[in-house]
């Protein structure tokens, strides 16, 4: 019974072991469960929490997207109006550079060329090509101070000139430059700095234009200026000779004002004849026509006979011979051949040569058919200015004879002061 009893407490504490355990299991089961599912409403909400962020940041982005897009299209519009304004400005710059350049080698009056800041030519228009005598080939890379003159080289004037245009912004370039071959030409312009955007100074410019035969023509007038002063003064002296001898030689002031008017007439003559020329000379026949004009009238032109090569005078030689013919012409009309009605007056000369060989002028004035001549007992103003004044003056042999049957007289003017051209 004990045993059985014992059998049975044991299975019973079997069972209760079991139980607790299968107990324990179970609570163990429904703490994990409940654990889990717990676990699981966090984990959704959680989800749930993230969905709506989610499409938070889907709503944002799609704005996002949006917001994108159209600045995008607002980029590429903005690209392509400045693409097509850079274009526009590219091909207006091209243009601009083609017209440039067409004006550049279109101005070929005009030499326009660039250096470099150590000088050496880095562009040469056509015209540059023509003044200087060089092309653009064998120019460039090469310096400009060969252009000038050995003087200006001597005294740093390239150097100077480059300075002067960088400190001032131009220098002025009036100067006589050299050519390819040598030859000098007088140019007139300027040259100017080249600089970039920044301001840095990357070279210069240089116009010119040959002004040599302006240059020469101002010369030329300075020169006739200059010779013209001097023989307004030698005239002046010449007058002042004149009147006083025609004074000394008068015998009545009416007598004084006739011989002294007649003798400022034909000065004046021939200053009309110069001034024609330009002070160049006078023509030796227009010289002794103008001087026997006042002396002959209608058919007495036969008369006279003029005849000779064609000269230039020098002018000093056209006064001295036109007063010296207005003396001649005077004393043959108040005494000589043309005092009557059958006289007659050769006036001829040639080129001759002395006994050393230079050239002179040989003129001889000849009266023939008047009145018989009497040497006079003393010699006149007249006389004197016929046979001293040009002998003094240039060196001419002069011979005034008053011959029985005419007056004859032989001037014989050296060639080298007397005449300009024959």
């Amino acid at each position: 019974m004990r045993a059985v009893l014992a059998e049975e407490r044991a299975r019973h504490t079997r069972r209760d072991a079991v139980a607790n355990v299968v107990r324990q299991r179970f609570e163990a089961a429904v703490s994990e469960l409940s654990k889990r599912r717990l676990g699981s409403q966090v984990a959704e909400e959680e989800l749930r929490v993230a969905l709506e962020e989610l499409q938070v940041t889907g709503e944002q982005l799609a704005e996002a997207n949006v917001a994108l897009a159209q600045a995008n299209e607002r980029l590429e519009q903005e690209v392509a109006e400045r693409t097509a304004e850079l274009a526009a400005t590219n091909a207006a710059l091209r243009g601009s550079e083609r017209r440039l350049r067409m004006i550049i080698e279109s101005a070929t009056d005009y030499a326009i060329f660039t250096i470099d800041q150590e000088g050496r030519v880095t562009s040469w228009n056509p015209g540059a090509e023509q003044l200087f005598g060089q092309s653009e080939a064998e120019v460039l890379g090469r310096t400009t101070d060969t252009m000038f003159i050995p003087d200006d080289r001597a005294a740093g004037l390239p150097e100077l000139e480059m300075r002067q245009a960088g400190a001032h912004g131009r220098a002025e370039d009036d100067r006589w430059h050299v050519r390819a071959d040598g030859t000098r030409f007088f140019v007139n312009g300027a040259m100017m700095p080249l600089r970039d955007e920044e301001g840095q100074l990357q070279g210069f410019l240089k116009i010119l234009r040959d002004r040599t035969a302006p240059r020469a023509e101002e010369e030329r007038r300075r020169v006739q200026l200059e010779e013209m002063t001097h023989r307004i003064k030698n005239t002046l002296t010449v007058v002042q000779t004149v009147a006083v001898q025609t004074q000394r030689h008068a015998a009545t002031p009416d007598a004084f004002r006739r011989t002294f008017g007649a003798r400022l007439a034909a000065l004046a003559r021939s200053h009309d004849l110069l001034m024609r020329g330009g002070w160049e000379g006078a023509s030796l026949r227009e010289i002794v026509e103008r001087t026997m004009d006042p002396y002959i009238a209608g058919n007495e032109a036969e008369r006279v006979t003029i005849d000779g090569l064609p000269l230039l005078l020098t002018p000093a030689a056209a006064l001295s011979l036109n007063l010296a013919f207005h003396e001649l012409a005077t004393n043959a009309t108040k005494y000589g051949a043309l005092s009557g009605s059958e006289g007659e007056v050769e006036i001829r000369w040639t080129v001759d040569r002395t006994d050393h060989n230079a050239a002179v002028v040989d003129i001889t004035w000849r009266e023939r058919g008047g009145p018989p001549v009497h040497p006079p007992e003393s010699r006149g103003f007249g006389s004197r200015l016929v046979e001293q004044a040009l002998a003094q003056e240039f060196g001419a042999e002069v011979r005034l004879d008053f011959a029985r049957e005419g007056v004859a007289c032989r001037i014989r003017l050296p060639f080298t002061v007397g005449v300009v051209a024959q």
